[in-house]
């Protein structure tokens, strides 16, 4: 006998069944809840024509750039933090995610430099 075979499958067929009774045309009818009609909904009208025109470059420049500062040392300290603890499967996410973070910071940094020049 493989061990394969030797799997007691009983289970399974009740569930099966249980599954079948309760699947398309057999299936329980559920209460549908009432949506508010978007239309019904009052608009409001919010002006963004000078939404970004305070913003100086310089400002802009210096807060992108402290991200990135921040994002490396989020990921320094994740690293450091994974050495100490013997290197968890949640230190390997939290060095992925302080990563991710890194990488897009820098790459709205690149960005931001370019149309600043």
């Amino acid at each position: 006998m493989s061990s394969i075979s030797s799997i007691d499958t009983s289970i399974y067929s009740g569930l099966i069944q249980d599954m079948s009774a309760v699947s398309g045309r057999n299936a329980p009818e559920t209460p549908r809840i009432p949506t508010q009609n978007s239309s019904d909904a009052e608009s409001i009208q919010v002006d963004l024509s000078s939404y970004y025109s305070n913003i100086r470059p310089e400002d802009l420049l210096s807060t992108v750039g402290n991200n990135v500062v921040q994002s490396a040392q989020d990921l320094d300290n994740a690293m450091v933090s994974a050495l100490q603890n013997g290197y968890s499967v949640q230190d390997a996410v939290n060095i992925k995610l302080a990563q991710t973070a890194y990488q897009a910071n820098s790459a709205v940094y690149e960005a931001v430099v370019d149309i600043s020049i």
